[in-house]
């Protein structure tokens, strides 16, 4: 019998990616309309879950640029030409990539937001783990070092001058 025909499926997939975000450092839950839930980072939303399974998340347009081209999500048909992505969960196998999406838009913001060095060091080690596509990597490492720049406080390891070859 496939996933699909179990009708409770989608809010099972729904409740593991809300307990799973919402244990993150400053991440709060917040009624969306239509029964989906909005993930805010302090006031930024950082992503949508509807109740059907469908995960909307903002991202800035070059990690959407390789997030769609690499096919891990796909352009937000609702918001053509922006900077949303979305993604689908289906089956217990989306969970995890469609986690991994709204955690790239968390960390985009915490680093955006984040003056301290040992936040973007960890950061760094975080996006580091996942084994994201090249293009996905240096877009992160570009982000933090402009950070680190303008902080004044280098991250061993991490410089715009190492991002330079």
């Amino acid at each position: 019998m496939a996933a699909a025909a179990t009708p409770s499926r989608p809010s099972t997939l729904v409740a593991k990616l809300t307990e799973r975000a919402g244990t993150w450092t400053h991440v709060s839950l917040a009624p969306h309309s239509d029964r989906a839930v909005a993930f805010k980072l302090d006031d930024a939303t950082i992503g949508v879950l509807h109740h059907d399974g469908l995960l909307e998340v903002p991202v800035p347009m070059p990690v959407r640029t390789v997030l769609v081209e690499e096919g891990l999500a796909s352009p937000h048909d609702a918001r053509p030409g922006t900077n949303w992505v979305a993604a689908h969960l289906r089956s217990e196998d989306d969970v995890d990539p469609t986690a991994l999406l709204l955690r790239l838009s968390y960390l985009y913001r915490r680093l955006l937001r984040s003056q301290d060095a040992a936040t973007l060091r960890r950061i760094r080690t975080e996006v580091a783990q996942y084994g994201l596509p090249d293009a996905l990597n240096t877009i992160y490492d570009t982000m933090l070092a402009k950070r680190v720049d303008a902080t004044a406080s280098p991250l061993p390891g991490l410089s715009s001058s190492s991002l330079n070859p």
